[in-house]
């Protein structure tokens, strides 16, 4: 049971924007709000997966959320792709939600944040054009920049 409440108090303090940590500008720079030019890609992780969260400046640099030990770059193809599908988006707060079944253990959010602006889940099918971009343009920046899913650690408390 306990191990059940854990679960779910971790899985809500991930689901809740404020919960999660900032990403900084530069490793140096230390926790801080990103900068206005780039964007943001958070999963929440889910009971079994750990989470993530990336910030992607126009110029193809990533920074991971916490843990990171440096900077990783994706190509600036990619990156000028997934910037001008935000741009094409429109605000994202206006982008059509997409509700869809999820595991209990393995179901995660994926959002993009733009501007001030959080996108629908990426992750549930979607009608839109522009979720449907934003969704690959997110799995794509995910997998060049080396993110892989990894199980969360057994927390044992005493």
């Amino acid at each position: 049971m306990n191990d059940m409440l854990l679960g779910f108090a971790l899985t809500c303090a991930l689901l809740v924007p404020s919960a999660l940590p900032s990403v900084a500008a530069s490793p140096s720079a230390g926790p801080s709000a990103p900068p206005d030019d780039g964007a943001s890609i958070v999963n929440s992780g889910s009971t079994n997966l750990a989470g993530y969260q990336l910030h992607v400046l126009p110029n193809g640099s990533v920074v991971a959320g916490p843990g990171a030990s440096a900077p990783k770059q994706v190509s600036a193809a990619l990156a000028r792709r997934l910037f001008a599908d935000l741009a094409a988006a429109g605000p994202l707060d206006r982008l059509p939600a997409a509700a869809c079944m999820k595991s209990a253990s393995f179901g995660s959010v994926t959002r993009v944040t733009y501007r001030g602006q959080t996108s629908p889940d990426l992750s549930c099918p979607s009608s839109s054009r522009a979720l449907r971009a934003l969704a690959a343009d997110a799995a794509a920046v995910t997998d060049a920049a080396g993110i892989r899913p990894t199980t969360r650690s057994r927390l044992v408390l005493p």
